[in-house]
């Protein structure tokens, strides 16, 4: 997410945690739109349990870019308490608004700070990152067959 936001494919940046330390824990987030190919299978008020591990996940834009995300349902993921309220206390690192992922316009490219690949099989307890790449693989399939 970082290097797509440094490269300009998404826009805002990655700034230090607000708590200024690295942050490796479970943490939960919320689909904020089913406007992409990562979320077009997920359930919309499901909370999806997905692990962070960074120092700079800190999601942040200008009041424009922010106007713009929310515009163009940009915002793909909110981080949110394991119950699906988006608050304060549910925000890990105090990226504006909750956000924990977002995608371009063209909903070609997508970045997220939480890391659903950790929390993909059994065998590490936590299989919710897995639903995001099957979303993604039954979006592309559709694609392809249309």
């Amino acid at each position: 997410f970082q290097i797509l936001c440094e490269a300009g494919l998404l826009p805002g940046v990655l700034l230090r945690n607000e708590n200024q330390q690295f942050i490796c824990k479970n943490t939960y987030v919320l689909p904020a739109s089913n406007q992409s190919m990562l979320t077009a299978q997920l359930a919309p008020n499901m909370p999806l349990k997905i692990p962070i591990a960074h120092a700079d996940g800190r999601y942040f834009a200008d009041e424009n870019t922010i106007t713009q995300l929310k515009q163009n349902e940009q915002i793909l993921f909110r981080y949110c308490s394991a119950a699906g309220t988006v608050d304060e206390d549910s925000n890990p690192n105090g990226s504006l608004e909750n956000i924990a992922g977002i995608c371009n316009q063209q909903r070609n490219v997508f970045g997220m700070m939480p890391h659903p690949e950790r929390a993909a099989h059994e065998m590490v307890g936590n299989q919710d990152g897995l639903k995001l790449f099957e979303s993604l693989v039954s979006s592309s399939k559709q694609l392809i067959s249309n």
